[in-house]
C-alpha cells in the first residue's frame, strides 16, 4: 500500500538550540513523521552587506539566533536515521553545500526553498546526488515555474505546491493548483503547507498531493518567525494518521461491496422472511403468510421476490426463516470431499445447538465450538458429544454485550469476568478432553494492547503458560489488522504484523493461524504471506482457513479472494494440525457455505 510521504520541518524552531532540535526530531517520530528536514545558511553569505531593509533585519537576526552548525546537524540527521526515519534539509545557495564537504551525503533528500526556485545551478546539484529533491513553488509565477522545470538536469524531483505566506489564511491556500499541476505536468507533486489550519493538508491529499510538509513546534505561541504556522507533535500524529492511511481511506472506485462489519450489521439489525404458521411442502408462498423480522438469517425483500408464487420442497415449520434452499435443493458433498476433509483433518466451526446437524450432514471428524459468554456462563457438558470426534474450542470474544475478552484490563470487572471466562472454557475442553482422549487446543482473540508490545506478550504468556500446566493449551489467534468488534472497525496492534514473529518466538508461543486474516494483514502491510508462515511454522498448532480480499474481504470463498492465495492456503493445509473453515456465514441455508467450501477444498487441491 502507498503512503503519503510526510515530512517534518524544523526549520528555525529549535531556536539555534541542539538539545530542543534533538526532541523536536524525537516528537516527529513518534508523531508517525517519515522525514525531518533542517534548513542551513552559511550566515557569511546569507546577506551583502548586512541587512538594508527592516525585514532584512528581522531575518538575519532570527537566522543568526537559531544558527547551528554543520557538525551539529549531521550529528542530529544520524539520530533521526536511527530512530527509522529519514533526513534531509534546505539550502538556499551551492556554498552553503560546500560547508558539509563529503558528509552531504548523509542527508536522504533536499529541498530547494520557494525563493531558490530559479537557482538552476543549486538544485542541479541537488538532483547529481540522485536523491529525492522537493522544489517549493512560493512566490513564483507560472512563467519562472516553467522555465525553472525545463531547466531540471534529473527527473528525481517533486514540486511543492507552497503559499510563502506566514501563515496561509483558509481564503488563500489555493488548493486548485494541485489539480492544475496534475493535469499540466502529470507527474507526482507535493504540499507546503504554512496554513493557519492543519486540516488543510487533508485536502490536500485528497486532491493528490503524494508529499506533505509542514514545521513541528512544541509551542505554536513561542517566539519566532515559524511557530505560529507550524504543528504540534499531536497535530502532526493526525496528520500522519490519513498519511498512513489516505490509500485505504479513498478506496473504494467500483461497484459497492458491503464490509464483514456491514454484514454483520445487516444481518444484527436488518430483517428476513419467517414462517406465521405452518407451510406445507406443496402450499405456494404469499406475503401474507410471511413476518418480516430481525435477524437478517434468511431472504430478505428483493431476494424473496424471485420465490413468492413458488411452494417449498419441504414443508416449512412456524417460525422457521425462509432461506433459498426452502426451494431450491442443495447440491450435496460428494465422499470424495469428504473423505479429503478427513484425511487433512479439515473441520466446522459449530455453535452448541447445531452440533448434531452439522455432525450429520459433513461427517469430517472434525468440528470447534464458536460459544459465546452466555454459553460459556451456562451449563456445558460433554459427556454426550462423540468420544471419536476431534474437537475444539473458539473463546467467545465478548465478555458481555460492551466489552471484548481482555484478562489485563484496567476495569477490575473486565478482567475478572474475562478470567471467568477463561475459567469455564477451560473447564469444558477439561472436559471434552477426558471425553475423547484428545487435546482439545482453545483459540482465542487476544488484542487489546494497554502499554506496549513487550508488556503484552510477557502479560499472555504467563497467563497461558499458567494453563497449559493444567493441561490445555490456548492459543493466540492470528488477527486481521482491522476487526469487527460491536458492529465497528477497530485497528488492532497486536497478533498480525512481522513485529509479531519474535516475540512470539522469544516466548515459544504456540498459535492458531487464521489464514484468511493473515492474507489481509499482508494487503495492508506487504509483509509476504508465505514467508510468514514459512516463519512461524514450528508454532503453528492450529490453523483456520478461508480465502480474503483486500484489507477488509473476510471470509471469501476459497479461489474468490486475491489471486496469490491459493498456493499459500494449500501449504497450510499440509500443516500437521486441525484446520477449521472460516468461510463466512456457512452454516445459514442448511450449511450450503460450508458445504461449498468442502467441495472447493476438494476440487482445487484434492484431485491433484
Amino acid at each position: 500500500m502507498k503512503k503519503i510521504f510526510l515530512i517534518a520541518e524544523i526549520g528555525i524552531n529549535h531556536d539555534g538550540q541542539y538539545r530542543i532540535a534533538k526532541e523536536l526530531i524525537t516528537a516527529a517520530a513518534l508523531s508517525g513523521a517519515d522525514g525531518i528536514k533542517f534548513q542551513y545558511r552559511n550566515l557569511k553569505n546569507a546577506y551583502a552587506d548586512g541587512p538594508r531593509e527592516i525585514g532584512d533585519e528581522i531575518l538575519l537576526r532570527e537566522i543568526t539566533k537559531n544558527y547551528i552548525s554543520p557538525d551539529d546537524v549531521i550529528r542530529l540527521t544520524e539520530y533521526a536515521k536511527g530512530l527509522k526515519i529519514k533526513a534531509g534539509i534546505s539550502f538556499f545557495d551551492e556554498n552553503d553545500m560546500d560547508d558539509f564537504g563529503e558528509e552531504i551525503s548523509n542527508f536522504d533528500f533536499f529541498k530547494a526553498p520557494s525563493v531558490e526556485l530559479t537557482n538552476t545551478n543549486l538544485i542541479n546539484r541537488m538532483l547529481g546526488f540522485e536523491k529525492p529533491v522537493y522544489v517549493s513553488l512560493g512566490c513564483q509565477s507560472e512563467y519562472a515555474v516553467e522555465q525553472a522545470f525545463e531547466s531540471f538536469e534529473g527527473d528525481d524531483w517533486v514540486a511543492m505546491h507552497c503559499v510563502s505566506n506566514y501563515p496561509v489564511s483558509l481564503h488563500n491556500s489555493k488548493l486548485g493548483y494541485l489539480r492544475h499541476m496534475q493535469s499540466k505536468w502529470g507527474r507526482p507533486f507535493g504540499y507546503s503547507s504554512h496554513d493557519d489550519n492543519w486540516e488543510v493538508c487533508l485536502v490536500a491529499m485528497a486532491l493528490g498531493a503524494s508529499v506533505i510538509e509542514r514545521h513541528i513546534t512544541f509551542d505554536k505561541g513561542a517566539q519566532g518567525l515559524d511557530h505560529s504556522t507550524s504543528s504540534t507533535p499531536e497535530e502532526f500524529k493526525k496528520i500522519a494518521l490519513f498519511a498512513e492511511n489516505f490509500d485505504l481511506i479513498v478506496s473504494g472506485d467500483g461497484p459497492r461491496v458491503p464490509n464483514q462489519g456491514e454484514m454483520l450489521n445487516l444481518q444484527n439489525l436488518g430483517r428476513s422472511y419467517y414462517a406465521k404458521s405452518n407451510i406445507g411442502s406443496g402450499e405456494k408462498i404469499t406475503l401474507n403468510k410471511l413476518a418480516f423480522r430481525a435477524p437478517r438469517i434468511g431472504l430478505g425483500k428483493i431476494e424473496m421476490e424471485e420465490f413468492i408464487g413458488q411452494a417449498p420442497i419441504e414443508p416449512i415449520k412456524a417460525g422457521a426463516v425462509l432461506s433459498r434452499s426452502s426451494f431450491i435443493k442443495q447440491d450435496g458433498v460428494s465422499e470424495a470431499a469428504i473423505e479429503y476433509a478427513r484425511s487433512n483433518t479439515i473441520g466446522i466451526p459449530v455453535r452448541l445447538h447445531d452440533l448434531v446437524s452439522i455432525e450429520n450432514k459433513f461427517p469430517v471428524g472434525a468440528y470447534e465450538f464458536h460459544l459465546s459468554f452466555g454459553e460459556v456462563l451456562g451449563t456445558l457438558q460433554a459427556d454426550h458429544f462423540c468420544s471419536k470426534h476431534k474437537y475444539s474450542i473458539h473463546l467467545p470474544d465478548y465478555i458481555n454485550s460492551t466489552q471484548l475478552m481482555d484478562p489485563f484490563s484496567t476495569d477490575r470487572q473486565q478482567a475478572a469476568d474475562s478470567h471467568q471466562i477463561l475459567k469455564r472454557t477451560v473447564e469444558f475442553a477439561v472436559a471434552l478432553q477426558e471425553r475423547t482422549g484428545r487435546p482439545v487446543p482453545i483459540v482465542g482473540s487476544f488484542s487489546v494492547v494497554h502499554s506496549d508490545l513487550s508488556q503484552f506478550y510477557e502479560q499472555h504468556a504467563a497467563l497461558l503458560f499458567g494453563y497449559r500446566e493444567q493441561g490445555v493449551s490456548i492459543l493466540p489467534q492470528w488477527l486481521p489488522p482491522i476487526a469487527w468488534y460491536f458492529g465497528g472497525s477497530v485497528v488492532l496492534n497486536a497478533l498480525n504484523q512481522q513485529r509479531d514473529v519474535d516475540y512470539i518466538k522469544q516466548y515459544c508461543l504456540p498459535i492458531c493461524m487464521d489464514v484468511c486474516h493473515l492474507f489481509m494483514g499482508d494487503s495492508l502491510y506487504n509483509f509476504g504471506s508465505q514467508s510468514m508462515i514459512d516463519s512461524l511454522k514450528p508454532h503453528i498448532s492450529h490453523v483456520h482457513i478461508a480465502d480474503a480480499k483486500g484489507v477488509d474481504g473476510e471470509g471469501v470463498h476459497f479461489g474468490e479472494g486475491d489471486r496469490m492465495n491459493l498456493p499459500i492456503i494449500e501449504s497450510v493445509i499440509k500443516i500437521d494440525c486441525m484446520k477449521i473453515i472460516e468461510v463466512w456465514q456457512g452454516h445459514l441455508d442448511q450449511g450450503a457455505g460450508f458445504a461449498k467450501a468442502l467441495t472447493s477444498l476438494w476440487k482445487l487441491f484434492g484431485q491433484r
